[in-house]
């Protein structure tokens, strides 16, 4: 559960932060930047997290996979984000 919470955050996150980017035309503040690494690191820890709750025995393999496809996408989202940006 806490891993699907995570991922679904990070999610969040990644759209206010985009829309609010867009608001302020590119010249966002440090804290902007600071949250966005804040919902990287928590995408990351709710993908390890999804992963070892996928191994665990004995449980419903519905919640456990659904935190693994999110932690995966927001990982991934923010990944790619953070590409374009040092690329351009």
């Amino acid at each position: 559960m806490l891993a699907c919470f995570l991922a679904a955050a990070s999610i969040f996150a990644l759209a206010y932060l985009i829309g609010n980017s867009f608001l302020q035309k590119g010249d966002g503040s440090v804290y902007l930047g600071s949250a966005g690494i804040l919902a990287l690191a928590a995408a990351l820890a709710s993908f390890v997290q999804a992963v070892k709750s996928v191994r665990e025995e004995d449980t419903f393999r519905g919640i456990p996979v659904a935190s693994v496809v999110l932690s995966v996408l927001a990982s991934g989202a923010w990944i790619a984000l953070y590409t374009v940006g040092f690329m351009m």
